[in-house]
């Protein structure tokens, strides 16, 4: 899903995930449903110091306003939620590359992931720490605003949503931020792999418990969630092996060297002339010793067969992939691969292609290290199963 760079808070660029673009409307139209709104109205009516006009905010086009304003102000404390993750794990030296805003929230995208048990702490509790802090200012803002029905509605509701949303997200599940307190707290006493497989299993059972209660209330979106939180704990669970497994593997030691590429120049004849004689399907495009782009099969499969003599890969190559530095961190290189759900990095040496790193290398490495049995005290055959 494609995503938009709106901006910059204190240097981390903020974006949005396309899905959030289609789905802030919606959620606005159901927020401005009367039976949502008198709910809404009817809650903040409850908190507010002074009796709030249920019937002016369902009037004119104020439903529409309460909506809109509501829907945007949500994801403002998502962001400040994720901001407050971003902060807090600057302060222990790890370093934030951006903040997504999508359909299932934000997530701060960390180039180092905290192992230290009182550092990850730290982090997964500074977002619901961050939005109890502002459904608290909005909260403290109704003694002080004037008593206009949809202006008390619109901040009384992102008080309650806000600390709705720090609770919500202190259930121990991953992704949400408890899964992370859970690990953090496991991890004080076992291995960092351990204690994510145990939290990831909390967690998976928690999505099943979800996914029953939605289905006996008819809740769709909650079983969305539920289904969501299941596969995320996996995910968690897996990419946490996996690092413990390429922990002090280099790109070098994984690397191919031996890398047959083509020219821009190439014809898709003499392309799959290639690979019938070579066995390879992918090539990286080398222009003048710096890679251009990849062609593979699946490039060249628009091309009407009598093309194929006068059209070259340069017009059919797809988009380079990333590069890595031999010396880089194996765990990283995988990252950064799959980061772009591509099959492969480049591997660069002061501006040199010396090399690529492929998924299929990674898999040939992964039942290597299978084999060989627990590293450094990581059972990886039960975590990666």
């Amino acid at each position: 899903m494609k995503n938009f760079e709106i901006g910059h808070v204190t240097d981390i660029p903020i974006r949005l995930n396309v899905t959030l673009v289609v789905f802030v409307p919606i959620l606005a139209w159901l927020i401005s449903r009367e039976e949502q709104l008198s709910v809404y109205a009817g809650i903040v009516d409850s908190i507010a110091p002074r009796a709030v006009d249920v019937a002016a905010v369902q009037s004119g086009t104020a439903p529409l306003i309460v909506g809109v304003a509501t829907a945007v102000g949500l994801f403002v404390g998502v962001l400040l939620h994720e901001l407050g993750h971003s902060w807090t794990a600057r302060r222990h030296g790890i370093t934030i590359s951006s903040i997504t805003l999508w359909i299932f929230g934000g997530m701060a995208r960390m180039e180092d992931l905290p192992e230290d048990w009182s550092a990850e702490l730290y982090v997964a509790l500074a977002g619901p720490a961050m939005s109890v802090l502002v459904g608290a200012v909005c909260y403290a803002s109704l003694f002080v605003l004037p008593a206009q029905p949809v202006l008390v509605v619109v901040v009384g509701s992102l008080a309650v949503i806000n600390v709705t949303l720090a609770i919500f997200n202190l259930v121990p599940a991953f992704p949400m931020d408890g899964g992370r307190v859970l690990r953090a707290l496991l991890a004080r006493s076992r291995p960092y792999a351990e204690a994510t497989r145990t939290a990831a299993t909390v967690g998976k059972f928690i999505a099943v418990l979800m996914a029953v209660l939605a289905v006996l209330a008819f809740a769709p979106i909650l079983l969305l969630v539920a289904m969501f939180v299941y596969v995320a704990a996996g995910a968690e669970s897996r990419a946490t092996v996996l690092r413990e497994l390429l922990r002090g593997l280099t790109v070098r030691e994984l690397m191919s060297t031996d890398i047959r590429t083509v020219t821009p120049e190439t014809t898709v004849a003499e392309f799959l002339d290639r690979v019938l004689t070579e066995r390879t399907t992918a090539y990286p495009v080398m222009q003048r010793g710096t890679v251009t782009g990849v062609v593979t099969l699946e490039s060249i499969r628009s091309v009407p067969v009598g093309d194929r003599e006068t059209t070259t890969v340069a017009d059919v190559m797809g988009s380079s992939p990333p590069t890595v530095a031999p010396d880089a961190d194996a765990f990283d290189a995988l990252s950064a691969m799959s980061s772009t759900a591509g099959d492969r990095v480049l591997v660069v040496e002061e501006g040199r292609f010396v090399g690529q790193l492929t998924s299929d290398d990674f898999m040939t490495a992964i039942e290597v290290l299978q084999g060989l049995g627990p590293r450094r005290g990581v059972e990886v055959s039960d975590g990666y199963a």
